[in-house]
């Protein structure tokens, strides 16, 4: 079986319902059939997930929510494993797989191919350059935040 083709093919800056978070609402629609998946991701998701699953990049992150809001609809039933049961090289590789499995078994997630005609007229048109642009990933600060964090949890278990 092929894996179905998902495509990124809007962004819109958006906030919840009392305007304090803000986040972007991304459409996710499936090539085959036009079927669309709307996804609410609050902006402080792209750093947060990067501290807590141990990726070193912007892209990297991307790549690991946007598969991460189609897999359930081919397993839904398979349980999320909590980043912080995991030291930083488990959770980065679990979370690592989880989107290879997905991409392996199921489908791929990719932003819609601009139809500009030169390199620089498509980056413009990348539909997930805001998610790009907001935030980038220091790998260092992010490991150095996990540990903080990772130190905390330990703590409260005492």
């Amino acid at each position: 079986m092929v894996p179905d083709d998902w495509q990124v093919t809007e962004v819109t800056d958006t906030a919840d319902e009392s305007g304090r978070v803000e986040a972007w609402e991304i459409t996710l629609t499936r090539a085959a059939d036009g079927v669309t998946v709307g996804v609410f991701l609050p902006k402080m998701a792209i750093e947060s997930t990067a501290v807590a699953c141990a990726l070193t990049s912007t892209d990297e992150v991307i790549d690991v929510l946007m598969h991460r809001a189609v897999h359930p609809i081919y397993e839904p039933s398979l349980p999320e494993t909590n980043p912080w049961q995991l030291s930083g090289e488990q959770a980065r590789a679990a979370v690592l797989e989880r989107v290879e499995r997905c991409k392996r078994d199921h489908a791929t997630v990719t932003t819609a191919v601009p139809k500009a005609r030169t390199a620089a007229a498509r980056k413009a048109a990348d539909v997930l350059a805001p998610l790009k642009s907001h935030v980038r990933i220091d790998p260092v600060k992010a490991a150095a935040t996990r540990l903080e964090h990772q130190r905390a949890l330990l703590r409260a278990d005492r």
